[in-house]
């Protein structure tokens, strides 16, 4: 093959593979911001690295290899400011490819199981998850001490997680 031919096929399989590659990210990064950003990395990395990639290869699991270690930098780099994921746990994740039809299901399992909780509790856990205020902070806006946050925090996830399996295997087919 020709290198424009080359070229051409590599933009065909990179513009299809964005959206597999956003939810790999997503499952991995949990921020929309640092999903982008951490994208547009993998994208230009990928462009510069096109030579080394095998036509008769699976494109995706190539890409994939680039998503995981851009988010392990990402990380890494977060880590410096706050503890965010442990490398173990970035690990399991990156063991998973994302399906775009678990995918949504979980995601619509999550919005119900959000809308269970109690307001003040949601609002919490969103203001927490969203990357923006640390237990530190929100536990002084709160008037507590950070460790019963924790806690509290841990309890809810616990909550939402039990949630969620719960949802999921009432919906799963028969």
């Amino acid at each position: 093959m020709q290198e424009t031919e080359i070229d051409t096929q590599f933009v065909a399989e990179i513009t299809k593979a964005q959206p597999k590659m956003r939810s790999y990210l997503a499952k991995l990064l949990a921020n929309s911001t640092a999903v982008e950003d951490t994208l547009q990395e993998c994208n230009r990395l990928l462009w510069v690295k096109r030579s080394n990639w095998d036509p008769s290869s699976i494109f995706l699991k190539w890409a994939y290899r680039f998503c995981y270690f851009q988010a392990k930098s990402h990380l890494n780099k977060k880590n410096r400011d706050r503890l965010i994921f442990q490398t173990e746990l970035l690990e399991l994740f990156a063991g998973e490819y994302p399906s775009s039809t678990l995918s949504s299901e979980r995601n619509n399992a999550m919005q119900k199981c959000l809308d269970k909780l109690d307001p003040k509790n949601r609002s919490l856990l969103l203001e927490k998850y969203d990357g923006n205020l640390t237990v530190n902070q929100l536990a002084r806006r709160e008037s507590i001490n950070p460790n019963t946050l924790s806690q509290k925090l841990r309890r809810l996830r616990h909550t939402l997680h039990l949630c969620i399996i719960s949802t999921l295997s009432l919906n799963a087919p028969v």
